[in-house]
């Protein structure tokens, strides 16, 4: 009797140590195929539209063709621009403003002469992020600060004899709606407008509202 208990005891514990083992098993299989499933759900970050863009940036003074008016040759290209987007801010570089400077000298000539005389223009725009509904962009509320253009007066501006002045161009940039950074193709797109301006403490007047449409990709 004693032999037959000790082999029933012996039997059991075989079946438990069996049966350890092969919930073990399952176990691992389940954890396996739940770290996979994991894999595969996208990670979303505010941060993903850091980085470095290029695109262009298309200026437009107001009024404007309507586009059913426009014929197709009119349509301006755009000037070639470049921006780093880190820290909440749109970096941008070599801000092109010859545009801006025609819109507000009325002389070809002095308005050459400004742009001539015009140094490196960068512009940062600060902004808030949040995602969209569906998480397929990354909305960019804008809070761009005024722009700030300095400058010699150029030799057609001055009267004779006169010093070489230091001119302060003020513009207040607003912007109606948000920009958005899409995942798809890593889009980033924005429009801002400058609304008015001051040349040094002096409103300028005849000033027309002017549109930069920024259209550019991540590298």
């Amino acid at each position: 009797m004693k032999t037959l208990t000790k082999m029933k005891k012996v039997c059991c514990f075989n079946r438990f140590v069996l049966f350890a083992m092969a919930l073990s098993i399952v176990s691992s299989f389940t954890a396996c195929s739940s770290d996979d499933n994991d894999s595969n759900i996208p990670v979303y970050s505010l941060k993903d539209v850091d980085g470095t863009y290029s695109g262009t940036m298309l200026t437009e003074s107001e009024p404007v063709n309507s586009p059913e008016n426009a014929k197709e040759e009119e349509k301006p290209a755009g000037a070639e621009v470049t921006a780093e987007v880190k820290d909440n801010q749109i970096m941008i570089k070599k801000l092109p403003v010859d545009d801006l400077i025609k819109s507000i000298i009325d002389n070809d000539e002095v308005a050459e002469g400004i742009i001539a005389n015009l140094g490196e223009i960068n512009y940062n725009i600060s902004y808030t992020p949040t995602f969209d509904e569906n998480k397929n962009n990354i909305l960019l509320q804008l809070k761009p600060e005024p722009l700030k253009i300095e400058f010699i007066a150029p030799v057609q501006a001055q009267e004779e004899g006169e010093e070489p002045a230091e001119i302060l161009i003020t513009v207040t940039i607003q912007a109606e709606k948000n920009g958005a950074y899409t995942y798809e193709g890593k889009k980033l797109a924005f429009i801002i407008k400058a609304t008015e301006v001051k040349i040094g403490e002096d409103n300028y007047l005849d000033f027309p509202i002017t549109t930069f449409t920024f259209s550019m990709v991540k590298k």
